[in-house]
């Protein structure tokens, strides 16, 4: 008996680990983990989730991608795009243009205005423009109806009706749209409802994720619009400022160099960095030469000079070293993805794709190379 249910114990304990190993598996299968590039012969691969797949088996036009689809003309000028192991065909491309996000593909044939979202293509307006789209959240003017309207979540939300005019300016971050309209109201779409913060548009501008940066033209206070709450941060305008998830780097009036991070700010430096750049969640700056990474609270020197080509990814970091190589600070570690001579790079997600040699195309990711 005690033999008996030894066993059934390992084949329930068994069965349970499996159906845990299918759950991870489709997880991450549903993650943003996708490049795509051009092989020696023209056509187009993807790499999706550790697995190499061919889209297309004649050279294709152009194409563009994002951290959950590659978009496409292909051969015979037909827009596809390829999203969660799929690809679906669009329309054809003439007179055409298109924008590839993180999260959605937003593309133009003459004045007709279309995205795709999660699988599934949608007409947004019949005349429009002009647009803005940034990840997550899309707007556009429609110029028949002559109102304003955004796109987010799968949903359209109607911003301002009756207009005269379209709006001054337009601003889109990852879940935050900006806008100044016609008669100089600023104003904020975030999580679906809209708020006007000034009455007269602002010196400038930044929308990120959950955060929104700006300089009124009153006072020329800075100001933070942070996770639905107004307040101000310096009595004087900034030097310059750039946002990313939910954080903001920027030189004060006085050349301090400070970050604002869960709510709070803190000075970097005393002094203006050489440069500084913002993505996602990942602050760049050089300072005496020393490169520099701040991220989630924490900064690290990574090199002993300042390499004059890099790129950021939302939680990364590509770079060529002073050897040529190409290393990677993913999620805080740091790795030397490849000592080859290096053509060309792309950091996407947490895909790095670069190309060594002649048509010879590699790709890391997770810590190893394919």
């Amino acid at each position: 008996m005690n033999s008996a249910y030894s066993k059934m114990k390992s084949y329930y304990l068994k069965t349970i680990l499996f159906f845990f190993t299918l759950l991870v598996a489709g997880s991450t299968c549903s993650s943003q983990n996708l490049s795509a590039y051009s092989d020696y012969r023209g056509y187009l691969q993807a790499f999706d989730n550790g697995m190499f797949r061919q889209l297309e088996y004649l050279p294709v036009k152009s194409y563009k991608f994002g951290q959950s689809s590659v978009a496409y003309i292909d051969n015979k000028n037909d827009f596809k795009i390829y999203y969660k192991g799929k690809t679906y065909d669009q329309l054809n491309a003439a007179d055409f243009s298109y924008f590839v996000t993180d999260h959605l593909i937003a593309y133009k044939v003459g004045s007709v205005l279309y995205v795709f979202d999660s699988g599934e293509k949608k007409t947004l307006s019949y005349y429009n423009s002009i647009m803005t789209v940034n990840d997550s959240i899309l707007a556009y003017y429609d110029d028949s109806k002559s109102e304003l309207y955004a796109y987010y979540k799968g949903r359209t939300i109607l911003l301002e009706e009756s207009l005269l005019d379209k709006p001054r300016s337009m601003k889109a971050g990852s879940n935050v749209l900006a806008w100044v309209n016609q008669s100089g109201f600023f104003n904020v779409l975030y999580h679906g409802r809209m708020q006007m913060l000034d009455n007269i548009p602002p010196v400038e501008y930044a929308a990120g994720q959950d955060i929104l940066a700006f300089v009124d033209d009153y006072d020329r206070y800075f100001h933070l619009f942070y996770k639905g709450d107004k307040a101000r941060v310096e009595s004087f305008a900034p030097d310059s400022f750039k946002v990313g998830f939910g954080i903001m780097a920027y030189v004060d009036h006085l050349g301090n160099f400070r970050v604002f991070e869960n709510g709070s700010t803190r000075r970097l430096l005393s002094d203006r960095p050489d440069f500084f750049y913002v993505k996602g969640n990942v602050i760049v700056y050089s300072y005496n030469r020393m490169f520099n990474i701040y991220y989630k609270g924490e900064v690290k020197t990574l090199e002993n000079y300042s390499p004059s080509d890099f790129q950021l990814g939302n939680d990364g970091l590509a770079w060529i070293d002073e050897s040529g190589r190409l290393k990677l600070f993913d999620k805080g570690n740091i790795h030397t993805a490849s000592f080859e001579l290096i053509r060309k790079y792309n950091l996407t997600g947490n895909v790095l794709k670069y190309e060594s040699g002649v048509n010879t195309v590699s790709v890391f990711y997770k810590g190893r190379n394919y």
